[in-house]
């Protein structure tokens, strides 16, 4: 039985709970067309990316399907750049560039004309014009503040860009994965491939000096090239790396005095900064940071050198380089990837998994959290509580509990359907979740992989606001799925070889259940009646099945031509079973269904478009959804055939992580860069459970 309201979770008491409860049915269910489903202030595109607001506005909910929620708040900053007014741009990988008019306070998406969200380099040129360099889609242009983009990609033949510059004279050049540097000469309409010289086609960095002079990091196929230089505008190059012990640039900066900042990745040899003093016809080391990459390098007014680092965050020089200081003061997110300082002395910090922009007012000595509005987070699970409603409140409809695990971030809780997202990560160190599930008595169970020394399965009580680490010592291993069976058994499906775990006492210990298992690598789990089934990746196998509550496993796999399954759910209206699985190379993937307890599958693809399935959800109609790498997709005759309902999502393409059912119908779905969003309209009616009836006493006799 559900507790109501018998716990003593912080976020709310009773009667705020209650009151919530009856304002949110009555009031904010009946607007939400208006307070939460509207379309952000652009549309906006996403691009598919596997590994970062305001409220979402629709002007026509019925239109689409999906409305994007509030958060959770933060994202991978890709990019930073500020104009001449001190309005400050981020680039993030999935969720499109945002801007912020009020010094990184608060964010609003600016994507409209966007069509790949996954953005790798953005550059502002005199005129206030901004360009962007994407992962996939080449360049685009804003010449309204980032009102509207276009794209200008003429001439450019390798899609994928990483890096750009602008010289004096408003000539911009691109720098691309494997295509060598590109200029345009007209504002981005047009653009050549200028590589004479250059024995690296990747370039990861490109600056320009005062003199005009261009400076590239370049890489090959095998080995890293180091940095190149023009002098005639990029119509030839010279190989430039006299001194420079490492040959894998990932960043430059310039100061005022001509001096010339490299940042260098671990691969190449010592990570740290490189400093040339004559134009880079010589380089010495300045700072080593051990395995931090520097994937970002920026120069303050003041002519203070930042650099950012992947892993060990912020480094500071205040004597150009000569010396340094570690300042993460503040900085919860150390793996750094961006840097800008505005006019003001302000610094931008973006960070990656997740963390979204820091801000630093007082030259990096402390650094602020500036998420606000920045919805760019990817969220690979997510479950809902239900609230059991007082019998006294027989026509309020029930409300849930929505968390949401970020790859990241941790652990986030919306009470609102999403409107606003709390961060919930008190005694949770795991932030990369990747799995959850609760129990019957509400006790919420999160599964991470293990990065930074921290992951497996961790416990909570009091809906999320404190978390308990209840691996014991044998559960070692990434965590990629939860389930738990009507006894209250807890089963965890392990990645790198670990198998299945089993607990029989609320995760108080565990043991691992692997008979006959001959496949560890687990990505899904599922549970009808009193069979699970196991979904394995990597091993050709497909899926298992134990009917002894895990003691014992088989395969299961007839029929089932794509053997990576990411998903597996349960139609509870007639027992069938669907499997979302995983192409190879392009081959097979999509949706297989069981209708014999899973001794035999087939494929059910007629009308699924994408490949990679990684969530499926049904609602009580037995309506399924699945969730892929190309959107998302729902069959109302139990996978017969699918439609696209990918209507409003970042973009219809996007990548769906998750997908889960509240009480009322809504889906949710977390995304690869999006955050999360929420079906515009319920799904299926609401089920409300059937209320004690007061008893009649019968009238009195006149």
């Amino acid at each position: 039985m559900k507790k109501q309201f018998n716990r003593s979770s912080a976020f709310l008491n009773l009667y705020l709970r209650i009151g919530l409860f009856i304002f949110l049915a009555s009031v904010a269910l009946a607007i939400f067309g208006n307070a939460f489903a509207q379309q952000r202030e652009t549309k906006v595109s996403r691009s598919i990316a596997q590994k970062p607001g305001v409220k979402a506005r629709v002007q026509h909910p019925d239109q689409n399907f999906w409305a994007q929620t509030n958060g959770p708040q933060g994202g991978d900053g890709m990019a930073l750049a500020k104009n001449a007014s001190g309005h400050v741009f981020v680039g993030t990988q999935g969720g499109g560039i945002f801007r912020s008019t009020d010094n990184a306070e608060t964010w609003t998406g600016v994507n409209n004309g966007l069509t790949d969200t996954n953005v790798q380099a953005l550059a502002i040129n005199d005129v206030g014009h901004i360009f962007a360099g994407t992962f996939s889609s080449g360049i685009f242009r804003s010449t309204d503040n980032g009102g509207t983009w276009t794209a200008v990609s003429n001439g450019l033949n390798a899609p994928s860009v990483r890096s750009l510059a602008i010289n004096s004279g408003g000539d911009i050049f691109a720098g691309t994965f494997y295509g060598g540097v590109y200029r345009s000469t007209d504002n981005g309409e047009n653009w050549t491939a200028v590589n004479n010289g250059l024995t690296g086609l990747y370039v990861t960095a490109l600056a320009i000096n005062a003199s005009g002079h261009i400076f590239a990091a370049t890489w090959d196929v095998k080995v890293c090239t180091g940095i190149f230089r023009s002098t005639d505008n990029g119509d030839s190059w010279v190989e430039i790396n006299n001194g420079l012990a490492n040959l894998c640039i990932l960043s430059f900066a310039i100061n005022e005095n001509g001096d010339i900042f490299a940042g260098g990745d671990g691969l190449g040899g010592p990570a740290g900064v490189f400093r040339s003093t004559d134009n880079g016809d010589s380089w010495a080391s300045v700072l080593s940071t051990g395995a931090g990459n520097v994937n970002g390098l920026t120069v303050t007014p003041t002519g203070a050198i930042f650099a950012g680092t992947y892993g060990n965050g912020v480094f500071r020089s205040t004597d150009a380089g000569d010396t340094w200081t570690q300042v993460n003061n503040g900085l919860t997110a150390v793996f750094v990837i961006s840097l800008t300082a505005n006019q003001s002395g302000n610094i931008f910090a973006g960070t990656y998994f997740g963390g979204g922009v820091f801000r630093s007012t007082d030259n990096g000595d402390t650094w602020v959290e500036k998420n606000n509005g920045l919805i760019a987070t990817e969220v690979r699970t997510i479950a809902r509580r239900l609230f059991a409603i007082p019998v006294q409140y027989p026509d309020v409809n029930p409300i849930d509990l929505i968390f949401a695990g970020t790859y990241g971030s941790g652990m986030f809780r919306s009470s609102d359907s999403g409107a606003s997202w709390q961060k919930i990560n008190s005694g949770l160190p795991a932030l990369y979740e990747s799995a959850l599930a609760i129990n019957e008595n509400d006790d919420i169970f999160v599964g991470a992989d293990f990065i930074g020394g921290a992951g497996g399965v961790y416990r909570s009580t009091d809906d999320g606001d404190n978390w308990v680490e209840i691996n014991h010592g044998v559960i070692q291993t990434d965590v990629r799925a939860l389930v738990i069976n009507a006894s209250g058994h807890i089963f965890a499906g392990t990645y790198f070889g670990g198998g299945v775990f089993r607990s029989t006492d609320n995760g108080d210990s565990w043991t691992p259940v692997n008979n006959g298992l001959e496949c560890g690598n687990i990505w899904s789990l599922a549970i009808h009646g009193g069979t699970i089934f196991a979904g394995t990746a990597g091993c050709g196998d497909g899926i298992y099945r134990s009917t002894d509550n895990g003691d014992s496993w088989t395969l299961a796999n007839a029929g089932l031509t794509s053997t990576d399954v990411a998903a597996l759910a349960i139609n509870d209206s007639n027992g069938h079973i669907f499997a979302g699985t995983h192409s190879i190379m392009g081959e097979g993937g999509g949706v297989f269904r069981s209708t014999d307890n899973g001794n035999t599958w087939t494929e059910q693809n007629i009308h699924f478009t994408a490949l990679d399935v990684n969530s499926v959800a049904i609602n009580r109609l037995g309506h399924i959804f699945a969730g892929a790498a190309g959107g998302v997709f729902r069959s109302k005759n139990d996978g017969d055939f699918w439609t696209d309902v990918s209507g409003g999502l970042l973009p219809p393409n996007g990548n769906i992580w998750t997908l889960a059912i509240d009480s009322n119908g809504f889906v949710f779905a977390g995304t690869a860069g999006g955050g999360v969003f929420r079906s515009v309209n319920s799904t299926s009616p609401p089920h409300i459970p059937p209320r004690p009836r007061p008893t009649p006493h019968p009238r009195p006799t006149p």
